[in-house]
């Protein structure tokens, strides 16, 4: 049982390193990008943008996902690659269908995979969020700049 305990912490650690990498390497790319997004956002730019962002988070997930998946399979525990990677996804986004279940000495790794699986997806969240966010933002200034009844606040005096 000690060694299912280390191997336990070992995948928590995997995955978590994974989202971490994955996320200093997305904002990264976005510090990178912004010059240019700042200068040439609009509609289009801002959805492909959006896009990009929920389509790399994903990839993240099930690059994680696949770690969980390759460990069952590895070690035996499920019978091949399929069904270790459908438990896997099940078990991660927490739906948990049931029809797939790990043996017994093992039933400890879905339940840690159903916890990282919704503690990396809250760090996801969050980070869609931001992104969002400062969309939003942007958006809002351009427009306002370009109001022709909008004119800048006057400075108040106290």
């Amino acid at each position: 049982m000690d060694r299912h305990i280390l191997e336990g912490i070992i995948l928590v650690l995997v995955t978590v390193f994974i989202h971490g990498t994955g996320t200093l390497l997305f904002i990264w790319m976005m510090e990178a990008y912004r010059p240019f997004w700042e200068r040439h956002s609009g509609i289009a730019l801002n959805t492909m943008t959006l896009t990009w962002v929920v389509c790399s988070l994903i990839l993240l997930h099930l690059l994680e996902i696949a770690v969980y998946a390759a460990f069952y399979r590895q070690m035996g525990i499920l019978p091949d690659g399929e069904t270790a990677a459908y438990f896997s996804l099940a078990t991660y986004t927490t739906v948990g269908y049931g029809d797939v279940v790990l043996p017994r000495e093992w039933r400890i790794f879905g339940a840690s995979e159903a916890l990282v699986g919704i503690l990396m997806t809250a760090w996801s969240t969050v980070l869609l969020i931001t992104v969002v966010n400062a969309t939003h933002t942007r958006t809002l200034e351009k427009i306002r700049t370009k109001l022709p009844w909008k004119k800048p606040d006057a400075p108040t005096s106290e």
